[in-house]
């Protein structure tokens, strides 16, 4: 079990450089638009800032459509043709993941449960650094991955200054080590988990969404729980928590039965060689 941990970890290596040239590739992009095609300036505020990316991914999608400036639509053919080789990088990394994931004792567990898919758990285990029963409770795993808050507030919330009471010091980043693009890839394992136990508000009879899963009812529970607790956040700020304490909720679980599982490999094993 652990070589295959390692292999995942291997192509996931290959897997996060890929995503660093896409990324790279669609800033570059981004930034050309912004500059030379809306009226942005660098000393927006954060609303404005919003309403120009929307401007640009807007114009940029009407480009890929052949639509506007037949420069910029040359500039974006271009430029997604750049980017297809670490596309192609990406999805390779990706299968291989997933099926080293397919093949441990806990995607049995991971199978049945809607939006945790083999990729999500080979994502949690590479960007754990190894398997899980190597963090001895689960909170040592919630840190690892960005999830123990520290003086009441979740690492993603020190990160943002509109959300944060004050900056933390050098000597509390040390202690509590925060990686942005770590926790920004367990927000997606958290999103696909809980849109796929979710039933949207144009598919639910009363209008309003509800549960369609275990952790879907934990994600509805939390915000109602804050729109309650916490009447001044936004929309975006509830659901970010409740995504946040869904996927502790999960981890915790996921954590608590590989424990399991490590304790009944080796016994089986000494079964068989009886």
């Amino acid at each position: 079990m652990t070589s295959s941990v390692d292999e995942i970890i291997a192509h996931h290596r290959t897997r996060r450089f890929a995503m660093k040239v896409q990324q790279k590739i669609d800033r570059a992009l981004e930034s050309y638009v912004r500059i030379s095609y809306t009226e942005w300036t660098p000393d927006s505020d954060e609303a404005a800032r919003k309403k120009n990316n929307d401007q640009v991914l807007a114009i940029i999608k009407a480009a890929r459509n052949g639509e506007g400036d037949p420069g910029l639509i040359d500039l974006v053919r271009a430029t997604d043709e750049s980017r297809k080789p670490w596309d192609n990088v990406r999805s390779v990394a990706e299968k291989a993941m997933e099926q080293l994931a397919e093949q441990l004792p806990i995607y049995s567990w991971i199978e049945p449960i809607r939006g945790a898919g083999a990729l999500g758990l080979a994502t949690i285990l590479a960007e754990s650094g190894g398997p899980l029963d190597r963090f001895a409770t689960h909170d040592k795993l919630w840190k690892r991955l960005g999830f123990a808050p520290y003086d009441g507030l979740a690492g993603s919330s020190w990160k943002r200054e509109t959300w944060r009471p004050r900056k933390l010091t050098k000597e509390e980043w040390i202690a509590n080590p925060f990686s942005g693009e770590r926790y920004g890839m367990m927000r997606q394992i958290a999103t696909w988990l809980v849109n796929a136990q979710w039933i949207g508000a144009k598919k639910d009879p009363e209008g309003a969404g509800k549960p369609n899963g275990p952790y879907g009812e934990i994600y509805a529970k939390r915000r109602a729980r804050t729109m309650v607790t916490h009447a001044d956040w936004s929309k975006g700020h509830r659901r970010s928590d409740a995504l946040r304490v869904t996927m502790k909720v999960f981890l915790r679980d996921l954590w608590r039965q590989w424990q399991r599982e490590s304790v009944v490999v080796p016994m089986k094993r000494r079964r068989d060689a009886a």
